[in-house]
């Protein structure tokens, strides 16, 4: 599947180059194994405590990426479908699942294009990390997300925090690169390796959005927000900066307003 936004177009090929190096990384760490019996490795508390008795519901994790955040909900029982733009991504994931013994649903799609998933079909809807990174419409990505959430459904969203977007590489210096108001899109030059700043011939577009950009685009997709939390401060060798003092996640939990399931369905 091809998207036809360019931007992501662009960044869907990046990532299909980019997931065998993803993959051999994710290999080293060796979390991916860890993860159905291991939840708290790539959940937050708060994130466990909104995801409680989730066994035996229906699960959607959009942008699912290297799946660790699939693997673990499946390992607390939920009938988890994994969602990402890239098909070789998705073909890691699948191999490792099988390896794992766990019966997940994989499909290709496009964030904001989730018609391959009907309306109202999921009880929780889980996207981030760094999904929304990569998304050129985050109404459109939201409202997607929204549409296809049962009546009452939760929609987490845990994303990295977009305050640690905005910084010059420094191993000492905290100077700002871009204005945090500045959305972009930025075009990079990239490798196949993600976590690299090396110049290369893969074309990449970042949206840098802002925390009003999430809270809204969520009120605008129907659901009403339950919690926000900001935590973590951990400050990894790839970010390229001296972070500590910032917030590293932004979460937001809502739920799909009952009386917008009650009004005019939204386009």
């Amino acid at each position: 599947m091809k998207p036809t936004d360019p931007f992501h177009s662009a960044n869907k090929d990046r990532w299909e180059a980019a997931s065998e190096n993803w993959r051999r990384a994710a290999d080293r760490r060796g979390i991916w194994h860890r993860c159905p019996t291991e939840p708290e490795l790539v959940l937050s508390d708060m994130e466990l405590h909104y995801l409680a008795g989730i066994a035996g519901k229906r699960v959607c994790v959009l942008g699912s990426g290297d799946n660790q955040v699939v693997f673990a909900l499946a390992g607390l029982g939920a009938f988890v479908t994994s969602v990402d733009i890239s098909q070789n991504q998705l073909q890691v994931a699948q191999q490792h699942s099988r390896e794992l013994g766990l019966s997940i649903e994989f499909v290709q799609a496009d964030v904001t294009d989730l018609s391959a998933l009907t309306s109202g079909s999921f009880d929780v809807v889980y996207t981030g990390g760094h999904v929304a990174l990569w998304v050129a419409d985050l109404l459109k990505y939201y409202a997607e997300s929204a549409r296809i959430l049962a009546p009452e459904g939760l929609l987490v969203i845990s994303e990295y925090h977009p305050f640690r977007r905005i910084w010059k590489e420094s191993k000492t210096t905290l100077s700002v690169k871009s204005r945090y108001l500045d959305r972009g899109p930025f075009e990079y030059d990239y490798t196949d390796d993600v976590l690299s700043r090396k110049i290369g011939s893969l074309k990449s577009y970042e949206h840098h959005w802002i925390v009003a950009d999430y809270l809204n685009s969520v009120i605008s997709s129907g659901c009403r927000i339950l919690f926000v939390d900001e935590f973590g401060e951990d400050v990894g060798s790839w970010e390229g900066a001296p972070l500590a003092g910032l917030p590293e996640f932004l979460l937001i939990v809502a739920r799909k307003d009952i009386e917008q399931i009650a009004g005019p369905e939204r386009e």
